[in-house]
């Protein structure tokens, strides 16, 4: 039978694909979408209507209400637990080769799973590496893998990013209320010269080494940093997730890049022949359901990059005035008490999704 499907697809050449589908026009929504994998250790499933699985999710779009578990085929269940709203975690343990694994969901009094699956076992990361063509042109991320003959040769990747930014000026203290100041220790957290931010990927990484005389990946390219982002201002860390595939997930994945491509458009109506993933309703197999559970365990390998490396070219400086003390101006933070103070965009480092939450393997000094 037909099913229709939506999809944004950024183009990627050679043998990967990057893909950011969004079922989310009109007449599509209410889609239920499962982004998730069975792993070694604990799954994690994103669960959301008509929006794309890998973007950021919207509190309407989200799924609070289901019931999850991880079925094993031997009759073993783990409980899911939901510790941000849509995202649920399933601490499954070590995937055991002999048995296989797949999801189960309630969504709305509707009963949901994925198809019967033995874990697939993938290779370990043999490298990460970093490339810069030029001083203004982005830094590019790459990863060398191989695996022998037998293993299969598809995979994909997600990754979890850290970085270090800094405000243009560093502040000696700030007054929280009249009277009352606070030094800024730049030895300690009770500072705001330093601040934190993580995020992790929002797109599709797939790729193959099917057309290769050997399954080995050549720093194969991930993703790029543009070289004004801040992520490459101080210090920056990425830790790659690497999954292997069957071919029939791998072929799901693709097939939204080829059918992209043939229709010219990236909010396109697409037809497609199959099943859409191997989540379905059992009560009724017509429904769509967008997805595919894959059970695989995953190898892991992390890269610093800092800005010693020479790759941070800021496009743009932040005018940073200073004031004398007495200058009237509301809104203004000190820059050194007592004689002198800027905006507070200037010496607070607290600015977009920026915190003072430092992680606690962070390798510097700086608090």
């Amino acid at each position: 039978m037909e099913r229709l499907i939506v999809c944004i697809v950024s183009w990627l050449a050679f043998v990967s694909c990057i893909s950011d589908f969004t079922p989310e026009v009109e007449g599509m929504r209410g889609v239920l979408v499962v982004d998730g994998m069975i792993t070694n250790g604990e799954s994690v499933f994103r669960l959301s209507r008509s929006i794309s699985i890998t973007g950021d999710l919207r509190d309407n779009d989200t799924i609070s209400n289901a019931v999850l578990n991880i079925e094993r085929s031997d009759g073993v269940l783990f409980e899911a637990r939901q510790d941000e709203k849509g995202v649920y975690k399933i601490r499954n343990g070590e995937l055991d080769p002999g048995l296989a694994y797949r999801l189960n969901l309630t969504v709305d009094h509707k009963r949901y799973q994925s198809t019967f699956l033995k874990p697939l076992f993938t290779p370990e990361i043999d490298s990460l590496s970093f490339r810069k063509k030029g001083r203004e042109e982005p830094v590019t991320i790459h990863v060398s893998s191989h695996a022998g003959k037998e293993a299969l040769p598809y995979y994909r990747w997600s990754y979890r990013e850290n970085w270090e930014v800094q405000a243009p000026l560093y502040a000696n203290a700030r007054e929280v209320a009249p009277g009352v100041v606070i030094w800024h220790n730049p030895y300690t957290s009770e500072n705001l010269y330093h601040c934190w931010v993580k995020d992790s990927s929002k797109i599709l990484l797939i790729g193959t080494t099917e057309k290769l005389a050997e399954n080995r990946l050549s720093e194969h390219k991930l993703f790029e940093i543009s070289a004004a982002d801040e992520r490459l201002s101080v210090l920056y860390h990425v830790e790659v997730s690497q999954m292997q595939m069957r071919k029939e997930a791998y072929d799901y994945f693709k097939m939204l890049q080829e059918e992209i491509e043939r229709t010219g458009s990236i909010f396109s109506p697409v037809m497609s022949a199959g099943d859409n993933g191997n989540i379905f309703n059992p009560d009724d197999p017509d429904e769509l359901v967008i997805g595919y559970v894959e059970v695989a365990s995953v190898t892991r390998k992390g890269m610093y990059l800092s800005y010693e490396d020479d790759l941070y070219v800021p496009d743009k400086v932040i005018p940073c005035q200073i004031y004398p003390k007495d200058f009237n101006m509301g809104g203004l933070a000190w820059y050194q008490y007592p004689d002198s103070k800027t905006y507070p965009r200037c010496v607070d480092c607290r600015q977009g999704k920026a915190t003072k939450d430092r992680p606690s393997w962070w390798p510097n000094d700086h608090y």
